[in-house]
């Protein structure tokens, strides 16, 4: 159905599903990431449990991808090779993602007391490797993400979605005997 045709309780529906979509997508990425920080760690005697923060994380930053998305952001090359936007999204969304987080993190240290400065250096310890580490990071997590996401912009939503989710059989029925 055409965007423009949609009712507005359809495009609600429609938002909230793509919303839980991208929230569930970034918690298990984030999940994963917290569990295998908290194994790491555990082997030299210290305890790490962020895996609430996991959560509040992909709902956060679900949200500012649905927002980037609805702002048409990196949306310049939508019919070249499908490689081509789906990394170009990566990046951009990572950046965005990047610069969102550490406001989110500056913002919360002052909120708190602290300076900026305070506020600032408690992000990845202040150090511009980690920050780059965790933009690297988004990066390659939103590869599969803006692949899925191009490759249903492509083929359609119900297509792919079947290719996926029903049996093959369904998908490529046998010829009709003659």
């Amino acid at each position: 159905m055409n965007e423009a045709k949609r009712t507005l309780k359809q495009r609600a529906f429609r938002e909230v599903r793509e919303y839980f979509a991208i929230s569930l997508y970034l918690f298990v990425v984030f999940s994963t990431f917290a569990f295998y920080k908290a194994v790491l760690l555990a082997e030299h005697n210290a305890d790490f449990a962020p895996h609430g923060f996991a959560l509040i994380n992909a709902l956060a930053l679900a949200k500012v991808i649905l927002i980037a998305q609805d702002l048409h952001l990196a949306d310049q090359f939508r019919d070249a090779p499908l490689i081509v936007p789906t990394l170009l999204k990566s990046f951009v969304f990572a950046s965005v993602l990047t610069c969102f987080k550490f406001a989110e993190e500056t913002a919360v240290g002052v909120f708190h007391g602290q300076s900026l400065h305070a506020s600032i250096s408690v992000i990845g310890g202040g150090s511009w490797k980690v920050i780059l580490a965790f933009s690297v990071l988004l990066f390659v997590v939103l590869i599969p993400f803006f692949g899925f996401t191009e490759l249903r912009r492509v083929f359609g939503e119900d297509r792919l979605m079947g290719a996926f989710f029903r049996p093959r059989q369904l998908l490529n029925p046998p010829p009709p005997a003659p």
